[in-house]
């Protein structure tokens, strides 16, 4: 199978690293989960073993640098036997948000884009550039913790809200989707990383709808009812270091940290490749 069947995206410190070495240690040690690494169905596993090696000593694993090409193909194998190809096909985030800005999508990440039949979409609340508009800063009216040269907006930039729409619009363009009716597949699922961070005690819907309500409303508009859901994640569980050793990480192993959280739901299941086994239907 050359054609990928699910590509995980994400934009600059969206935690797609740590979620990469959590999930492909659940697929190779886990057989109890609905998804497993097939035997041999990983390109190169060492792109990942500094990642597990970081967090088997409790630590975080550094950030991937934005000129390092690291793209990742592993297939795994669902209950019945079914053969799937998952793809990170750009592991630096800066890529995903360079596509906006330079309005180009590379041929070879043009090519997985039109082939998968769902994307996971990655998003940390907590780093997201979001720009004041008349619905946060009404005309003629001062905010309190505004002081009296802080009053203006330059803009400068895409808003986060704004490029993340962008970036789907252009996904779905290379992908040959047309959008004058639903869109029932690529299915997409909106993950929510680093959930820990976040004092939440909402579903991931709400909060998806609450903190990015343009994004929400051009993926309830653009895909079909049940061809997308948002999920909660945390691939730690909590906040490591890169610097200093969590003691108790290391002694229990990463296996047993992490969790999602599932659509409609705010209970914590630590079945990380849940997002996966949905889109896939499975």
């Amino acid at each position: 199978m050359s054609a990928s069947d699910v590509l995980v995206l994400g934009g600059p410190a969206a935690g797609k690293t740590h979620y990469a070495g959590q999930l492909l240690g659940r697929l190779k040690n886990d057989r109890h989960g609905a998804l497993r690494l097939r035997p041999g169905g990983a390109d190169d596993l060492r792109k990942f073993e500094e990642v597990l090696a970081c967090l088997e000593e409790g630590r975080a694993a550094g950030h991937t640098p934005a000129k390092t090409w690291t793209g990742m193909k592993c297939q795994i194998e669902t209950r019945n036997g079914d053969q799937i190809l998952i793809e990170w096909p750009d592991y630096a985030g800066e890529r995903l948000a360079s596509i906006v800005d330079n309005r180009e999508i590379t041929a070879e990440w043009s090519a997985s884009i039109s082939a998968a039949r769902a994307w996971l979409l990655l998003i940390r609340l907590s780093t997201v550039s979001l720009h004041e508009d008349l619905l946060t800063r009404p005309t003629g009216l001062t905010p309190e913790h505004a002081a009296a040269d802080e009053r203006r907006v330059d803009g400068a930039g895409w808003d986060d809200r704004a490029r993340y729409v962008e970036v789907l619009q252009m996904l779905l363009f290379a992908a040959g989707q047309p959008v004058f009716r639903p869109v029932a597949g690529p299915r997409l699922a909106i993950v929510l990383s680093c959930w820990d961070e976040l004092d939440e005690s909402h579903p991931p819907e709400e909060v998806f709808r609450a903190r990015l309500p343009l994004l929400h409303a051009y993926v309830r508009s653009t895909w079909a009812e049940g061809s997308w859901t948002a999920w909660g994640l945390s691939s730690l569980g909590r906040a490591l270091n890169p610097d200093s050793r969590d003691d108790e990480y290391a002694r229990r192993g990463p296996e047993n940290f992490g969790y999602v959280i599932r659509p409609g739901t705010t209970d914590r299941h630590s079945d990380l490749t849940a997002p996966v086994a949905w889109l896939l239907g499975v």
